[in-house]
């Protein structure tokens, strides 16, 4: 028996658990009770959705990638083909830009909101 080691029972770390440090290290939330339902109402809704603007992602996209692609071309021909018709010009160029901030803040949100960390960036 000379050679079994006696581990002392007061510094093992299955003995005691330390219940404060565990309180200390939950992070608090300002603003009581009201903010925490909202909170977790906003997490258990987040993954429907999720779901719902993933499902309409495709459609979404496809038109207005389509009008943008379009009303970029036809910017280009009204530049060089009415260059007096200044209205007409940078309206089609107005509804291209506008088609194309629609697609990225769409996918932005997505992300955003997205229940797995996505990475953002180009």
């Amino acid at each position: 028996m000379t050679n079994v080691i006696k581990f002392n029972k007061s510094k093992s770390p299955f003995n005691k658990i330390d219940t404060e440090r565990i309180i200390k290290s939950i992070p608090k939330l300002n603003g009581g009770t009201v903010k925490t339902v909202i909170l977790f109402v906003l997490y258990v809704l987040r993954l429907p959705i999720f779901l719902v603007l993933y499902w309409l992602r495709m459609p979404i996209l496809f038109i207005c990638n389509g009008l943008s692609g379009l009303m970029l071309i036809a910017w280009l021909f009204a530049w060089y083909a009415f260059p007096d018709k200044t209205e007409m010009v940078w309206g089609f160029a107005a509804i291209s830009l506008v088609c194309f901030v629609i697609t990225w803040l769409y996918d932005f949100v997505l992300m955003a909101i997205s229940p797995q960390d996505m990475f953002r960036g180009l």
